[in-house]
């Protein structure tokens, strides 16, 4: 048993350190940032690392380090606010739907489950093929994709903890639909909801970095991870660094989602 808490506490802390550093660098990237993520020399291009660039230069010259930390800031920072919007978005129709049910209940969850047949991607990159590349319309169209899975998962926490027995007698008691849904619903789905949202950020980055690898999301010279693996794969053979470190830096920031999202749950479930 103790090794198992030791186990959980580890994994937690690793993902909380993981998550809060790489979103600290975001924050702090004009101060933290060796070079300028935009500044061109062709003279250094695809140079292997070194003492002045850590982690070597693309194949304009640009530091791949600096372009790394200023991604975070369109990779992840946009990434959350994606979440926030879709959060927004969904919370309001989850807990009606999932409160009142009935015929606007079964209508919006038709519409939902034609939303839901789609793999993400496919339907991300047709509303983005329809509204043409660029970062609004892959923000957007994240958005248009993402809110059905959120309200599906709304609803039924919403449905769960209508159950419950407060619930029961807060109705009994005469307290208006409104206040039950605001003192009594919402506190038992918010935290679930908040674990669901972090896990789901590391998806959006995920998205956001296909779309733009694809070249239908975020354009150059903007730094971006996808951007930055879509501009190494003519390169690759010649000057691995290129792709290896946008590719790493994406992986350990979906690991820090992942471990965040999955030991929360488990945190949640064991209560």
């Amino acid at each position: 048993m103790k090794r198992i808490r030791l186990s959980f506490k580890g994994s937690l802390l690793t993902g909380s350190v993981l998550f809060g550093l790489i979103v600290l660098l975001g924050v702090l990237a004009p101060w933290v940032a060796p070079h300028d993520p935009l500044n061109v020399d062709l003279l250094n291009r695809l140079a292997p690392p070194s003492q002045e660039y850590p982690f070597g230069t693309d194949h304009l010259g640009r530091d791949v380090l600096s372009r790394l930390i200023y991604g975070i800031r369109t990779s992840v920072l946009i990434a959350c606010a994606i979440t926030v919007a879709t959060l927004s978005v969904s919370l309001p129709i989850g807990l009606l739907i999932g409160y009142v049910r009935g015929r606007v209940d079964q209508l919006i969850m038709r519409g939902i489950d034609g939303v839901l047949a789609f793999p993400d991607i496919i339907l991300t990159v047709a509303i983005v093929g329809i509204l043409g590349p660029g970062f609004v319309n892959m923000t957007l169209a994240i958005i248009a994709v993402r809110w059905a899975g959120y309200v599906r998962y709304i609803r039924s926490l919403v449905q769960k903890a209508c159950q419950e027995d407060y619930v029961r007698y807060a109705r009994l008691s005469g307290n208006s639909h409104i206040r039950i849904l605001r003192r009594y619903v919402l506190p038992q789905v918010l935290p679930q909801l908040v674990v669901y949202a972090v896990w789901d950020i590391g998806r959006v980055v995920l998205m956001i970095a296909g779309l733009s690898f694809l070249g239908l999301g975020v354009q150059p010279p903007k730094p971006e991870w996808g951007v930055m693996l879509h501009d190494a794969t003519s390169y690759f053979q010649v000057a691995p660094h290129v792709m290896i470190f946008p590719g790493l830096a994406i992986m350990l920031f979906v690991l820090a989602c992942q471990l965040l999202g999955d030991r929360f749950s488990e945190k949640e479930a064991a209560k």
